[in-house]
């Protein structure tokens, strides 16, 4: 008996170790980001090779999406550091991905079939410090803005200077970017300041020589400054910082956390009366205090009736576990908290007396049930009793 064997056009291409209608994408620094959506799509060069030519910066990283544009399809350098390029064919594997470590014209191909990938440096430009562009960003400077805004950004002299004159800068934390002047600031890794650290500058001329890095620097004083740039290399430079005019703002602070969604446009400020700073707030959660320099103070403690108080630092977010009317006060730097006394004869917290504080107390007595029970010794006698429905009684009667 003859026999019939009918293939699909798909089916035939899986016998023959080819892939249909198969589709690569390039994500990461300079490929739209790390998203999944819009990624860069490579050009089909046949028999599963995929190919993408462009510019790429020094320090950017990317992967691969094999397939779909979601993280489960992410192919990465399966050995080394992923440092690139190399120039040699690579075993990918899942997650991952290359940095690299020169700027310039980048071939890089993917081979769908042996799931290998090569990346090579085709033109290393000559660097140019003229060719570049800065801007500063941060508290001290006016927010950490991304994009910066014009007020951030310097002027580029035309001979491997740059200038920015700003005023109004106050005691706080900023970082220096530096970018090829083709690119746009777009993304917070660029906002770098590396050996600069945590800068002690004072007043008159400051020169700090920095390499790119990631460390936030410190600007101890406030007023109008002259901000420039020299020295300028492919990874580092040299900022001087003239303060010409010091600013002492008046002592303020502010009060801003999960209640009003970490807005600084809704934070509360705070009364001050000869050095005590007061406010009284219906909040609970995580929050901290911003002061007039703009720097964000907390202390990463939960603050209770036992341990109320805490010195204001550079430090995590307080808390305050329950929602109620709190009045907090500052002196010195060191914030207390006054917590909210008990009514008498509401058990269960909600801030008035009813027939509901009676039923908290008979589930309790009924049931050891205390989820509704915020003061169930009404009476203060150590107990929790019969009596204490008693006094509840006499509350709503008004023998109290």
């Amino acid at each position: 008996m003859k026999k019939t064997i009918t293939l699909t056009f798909v089916a035939l291409l899986a016998m023959i170790g080819l892939k249909a209608q198969a589709t690569m994408y390039l994500v990461g620094d300079g490929f739209n980001g790390w998203t999944t959506t819009g990624n860069v799509e490579m050009t089909d060069d046949g028999d599963g090779m995929y190919s993408w030519s462009g510019n790429l910066v020094a320090g950017s990283s990317f992967a691969f999406f094999r397939d779909t544009e979601d993280w489960g399809s992410q192919r990465g350098p399966a050995a080394g550091d992923g440092s690139a390029p190399t120039g040699d064919w690579e075993d990918t594997q899942a997650m991952g991905a290359w940095t690299l470590t020169a700027s310039g014209g980048y071939v890089i191909q993917y081979n769908y079939n042996t799931d290998q990938a090569k990346i090579v440096l085709t033109d290393e430009p000559v660097f140019n410090p003229a060719q570049r562009r800065f801007a500063v960003t941060g508290a001290a400077f006016g927010g950490w803005n991304m994009p910066p805004s014009g007020a951030q950004v310097f002027a580029n002299n035309g001979d491997g200077t740059y200038t920015l004159e700003f005023e109004g800068a106050t005691t706080a934390d900023f970082k220096l970017s530096s970018i090829d002047a083709n690119s746009d600031f777009s993304s917070w890794t660029v906002f770098d300041s590396g050996a600069m650290g945590a800068s002690n500058l004072a007043s008159g001329d400051n020169a700090l020589s920095t390499s790119y890095g990631t460390a936030n620097m410190h600007f101890p004083v406030s007023g109008n400054v002259t901000l420039t740039i020299s020295n300028v290399t492919e990874t580092s430079c040299t900022l001087n910082i003239t303060l010409t005019e010091e600013i002492i703002p008046d002592k303020a602070y502010y009060l801003i956390g999960a209640f009003n969604e970490w807005s600084e446009e809704t934070m509360v400020p705070f009364e001050e009366n000869d050095g005590v700073f007061t406010l009284t707030q219906t909040f609970g959660g995580e929050f901290k205090v911003k002061d007039e320099n703009g720097n964000w103070l907390g202390g990463g403690v939960t603050l209770t009736e036992e341990n109320p108080s805490v010195t204001l630092v550079d430090g995590g977010n307080l808390v305050l576990a329950e929602e109620k009317e709190y009045t907090l006060t500052i002196v010195d730097g060191v914030l207390t908290v006054t917590f909210p006394s008990a009514i008498y004869g509401d058990t269960n917290g909600d801030g008035v007396v009813t027939s509901a504080d009676i039923t908290a107390l008979y589930d309790y007595l009924l049931n050891n049930d205390l989820s509704n029970l915020v003061n169930g010794d009404v009476n203060n006698d150590g107990n929790i009793t019969s009596s204490d429905i008693t006094a509840v009684y006499d509350v709503l009667l008004g023998n109290v």
